[in-house]
């Protein structure tokens, strides 16, 4: 066989990723821990983590318990996490990971990343993820109250960045990020990290991606800016039970996937990771099955031809398909695709301010 392909990907702040992590949104308690620490015994180095999953603390625990017994280094393991929604404000950064590290038992994350680019109200401890306003409706926005001193409590992604420049001046994480920001809300943080000439650049984007959603045109605008992209839900998450419906399309069962994998001598579930890591995309697929978890690894042998990485794009070029339940909130000016949310009439409402604003 052909030499193995790169497994890692190098980013602008100078470290290397591995091009496959473990994914461990939607991990239950007490499966989690089992999950990473069998990973990591079928060599994963890469374990993909946010505080609002609720489950840093049992990896933390599992994390610890490979350190304790020698079967792996801190140094070997490239460990993310995110910050959350309520934690926006440049005085929250901090504090929210310094919580996260004391979670996952590290003194420092290889990146962190802004989950979204919109926020909720700032919420003082760590347990409420999502603030309710007086009548139980939620999520409550940022713009919603004023901050603790009067001001508007509208957070600019600005603001946020600044928070995160100064965790890794403060050796809490080696790289920065983001997660689920469109183009114009990284070419924002981007203009931010330039204007300042002492500007930490954005090293990742993590959005949902597989071939209903190849983000192609967000693929490009990150590689001409040495952002690298994370694809979550690269399986079409299979698991996602609490969004899926069962008219929603089946990545894992799609023939057509299914016959590119056969030519190969590999699964679907390989194809789908292969998919992403051969355009240079870091997959994070989820599993908690060893033998799954070692397959989605073992495919840097793979070399999908031309032909197959085209038919595989052109499955969502059409009409996009996101598995990520995430409409609701579309109420937020800072939403990334609310236009993938539409109604009918509100698509057209959008086409037709678009066009009068290419008429000006």
């Amino acid at each position: 066989a052909a030499a193995a392909s790169p497994r890692t990907v190098r980013l602008a702040s100078g470290f290397d990723m591995p091009l496959v992590g473990l994914g461990t949104w939607k991990s239950m308690d007490g499966v989690v821990g089992d999950a990473v620490k069998a990973a990591i015994r079928c060599g994963y180095r890469h374990i993909d983590c946010a505080h609002c999953y609720d489950n840093e603390a049992e990896i933390g625990a599992a994390l610890k318990e490979l350190f304790d017994s020698g079967e792996i280094r801190r140094d070997e393991l490239f460990v993310v996490s995110k910050l959350w929604n309520t934690k926006h404000e440049q005085r929250d950064v901090e504090r929210a990971l310094r919580h996260t590290l004391a979670q996952l038992q590290l003194e420092y994350l290889d990146l962190y990343l802004v989950h979204w680019p919109m926020a909720f109200a700032r919420t003082e401890g760590v347990a409420e993820n999502f603030p309710r306003r007086a009548d139980g409706s939620g999520p409550m926005w940022d713009f919603e109250a004023p901050r603790a001193d009067g001001s508007p409590g509208d957070v600019p992604l600005e603001e946020t960045w600044r928070g995160m420049e100064a965790a890794v001046r403060a050796g809490l994480t080696r790289s920065i990020g983001a997660s689920n920001f469109n183009q114009a809300q990284l070419a924002a943080i981007d203009y931010v990290q330039v204007s300042t000439k002492s500007g930490i650049p954005i090293a990742v984007n993590q959005v949902e991606s597989h071939p209903l959603l190849p983000q192609t045109s967000l693929l490009d605008f990150c590689r001409a800016r040495k952002i690298v992209v994370t694809a979550y839900s690269p399986l079409g998450s299979p698991d996602n039970v609490r969004a899926r419906t069962d008219s929603d399309p089946s990545l894992l069962g799609d023939a057509g996937i299914a016959a590119i994998g056969a030519s190969y001598g590999k699964s679907a579930a390989q194809v789908l990771v292969r998919f992403h890591t051969q355009r240079g995309v870091v997959a994070i697929p989820k599993s908690k099955t060893p033998a799954y978890m070692a397959a989605n690894l073992d495919t840097f042998d793979l070399e999908l031809s031309e032909a197959h990485m085209a038919e595989l794009e052109a499955m969502g070029a059409a009409k996009p398909f996101r598995y990520g339940p995430n409409g609701g909130a579309k109420g937020h000016p800072r939403f990334p695709w609310p236009e993938y949310f539409d109604s009918p009439e509100e698509a057209a409402a959008r086409a037709a301010r678009e066009a009068a604003r290419e008429a000006d």
